[in-house]
């Protein structure tokens, strides 16, 4: 086996044990990159000189210090996320030269915990929509089956994952962008409760929006990586939860049948493993319109100034001119629900009950659809309607994580979303690691397919 198909947890370990060096590691997972992403085209901006640099650095001090924990680990950042002195182009012409001078914290947190950083993951323009392409870097595609969506905006960091180019990644959320490529890609992404993760302005934490958040190849890496954003232990121990409630579509959702079919298969097997089962439909009425509200006044606040600009993308500038033209009426309501929202989560789930939902509402789709506009025969209006289960729940501030579920008639990955209460991530993750302990975690994608796949035979992405 590469060192590559290890979990982040075997990889640290056997270095911290001198079984595997940082270089080792490295190599590995550059050979790996090397294979797979003239296909998939997730990591983008990459310095494979500079991270050598880093694993001989790692390999060559004799001191296995407790302030490293994610010693030789091999990561990219999210190309949202500033690295000084690094490119960083946020998926836009419009930034296609610019270089950070000040790195975002989570770069420096990762950098003290013994991470080789070897470039950036590739994201939609500014993060917007659910779908990874943009002029500047071109379109990731699907390891599982390149001629599908990885997902987005988080999609360059759960292919790379899936593949095994990366250790762990880091990824960003505002409506899903953790959680609906881990479930696109077949691996775990954790949106941790609202202002829990360093690194926002007091706006983004004030609207209890945008959030950072780990990604990895299983809940226990998520784990070790969450810890080292907040503190804390490294790991988790499964426990199950006294009852878990489930919700299949919110009570008044689309959902593809092949969707429907998983959550349904899950139930089943957490029923027969002892997990006691309760249907309940989550207390969310009113989280379109606050979300929509605050997304558009983010937007408006972050890109105003670029609302003239004809290269954004059509539903950037959407954001922005709704964001611009809401009324101080509309942002009062906006606020006044989303605390409303937030009591009510509270008290639906109290302190330790967990509630399970379809991750997205469809299987991945067609690279060449820019969204999802038609799900159970309804009409969508919105390039964001399609994601409504995991935005609906950014709302209440509290943390969700996606993780594998099961497979499409196609075989592609579908994930379910395990969601608890605020500031309970801990609790949440022993919930996802019992789950996860009964499902299993997935296996690799084709990767010898990928390999001996021919780009320029494969269909094209939105074109803009």
């Amino acid at each position: 086996m590469s060192p590559a198909d290890l979990t982040a947890r075997e990889q640290v370990r056997l270095i911290e044990d001198r079984g595997l060096s940082a270089r080792e590691l490295l190599v590995a997972c550059r050979e790996r990159a090397e294979s797979t992403e003239p296909v998939v085209n997730a990591l983008v901006t990459l310095d494979w000189e500079y991270a050598e640099s880093l694993a001989a650095a790692l390999d060559a001090d004799p001191g296995l210090s407790p302030d490293a924990p994610l010693r030789g680990l091999v990561i990219a950042h999210k190309d949202l996320l500033d690295v000084a002195g690094v490119r960083t182009t946020y998926g836009s012409p419009l930034f296609i030269d610019h270089v950070p001078v000040v790195s975002h914290p989570i770069v420096d947190l990762l950098a003290e915990a013994g991470t080789v950083r070897v470039g950036k993951t590739n994201t939609p323009e500014f993060g917007a929509g659910s779908h990874t392409f943009n002029p500047v870097h071109g379109l990731t595609r699907n390891p599982w089956d390149p001629t599908r969506s990885a997902g987005g905006s988080s999609g360059g960091a759960a292919a790379a994952l899936a593949c095994g180019s990366l250790s762990l990644a880091d990824g960003s959320d505002l409506g899903g962008s953790l959680r609906n490529p881990a479930s696109f890609c077949g691996i775990v992404g954790l949106r941790p409760s609202s202002g829990s993760i360093p690194g926002f302005a007091p706006l983004d934490d004030r609207l209890g929006m945008s959030t950072q958040g780990p990604m990895g190849r299983t809940v226990d890496d998520v784990a070790l990586f969450h810890a080292v954003l907040v503190g804390g232990a490294p790991s988790v121990v499964a426990h199950r939860p006294k009852r878990l409630l489930v919700s299949v579509d919110h009570g008044d959702l689309p959902v593809d049948p092949e969707v429907r079919r998983v959550v349904a298969a899950v139930v089943e097997a957490l029923s027969d493993s002892g997990w006691e089962i309760h249907e309940s439909r989550p207390p969310l009425d009113g989280a379109d319109e606050c979300f929509q509200t605050l997304r558009a006044l983010g937007f408006a606040t972050r890109l105003g100034a670029l609302s003239e600009e004809v290269s954004l993308k059509a539903t950037i500038r959407q954001e922005i001119r709704e964001g611009l033209l809401l009324e101080v009426d509309a942002l009062t309501r906006a606020v006044a629900e989303e605390r409303r929202l937030r009591s009510c989560w509270d008290d639906f789930l109290g302190p330790d009950e967990v509630l399970l939902t379809p991750t997205s509402q469809v299987p991945p789709f067609p690279v060449g659809e820019e969204w999802v506009r038609e799900v159970e025969g309804r009409n969508l209006g919105r390039y964001t309607d399609w994601m409504r289960s995991c935005s609906r729940l950014t709302v209440p501030g509290g943390p969700s994580i996606s993780i594998p579920a099961g497979w499409s008639a196609e075989g592609l990955p579908i994930g379910i979303q395990l969601s608890g209460a605020r500031n309970r991530d801990r609790r949440l993750l022993e919930v996802a690691a019992a789950a996860e302990e009964v499902l299993g975690t997935g296996p690799r994608p084709p990767l010898e397919a990928l390999a001996a796949c021919d780009p320029a035979s494969l269909p094209r992405g939105p074109i803009r």
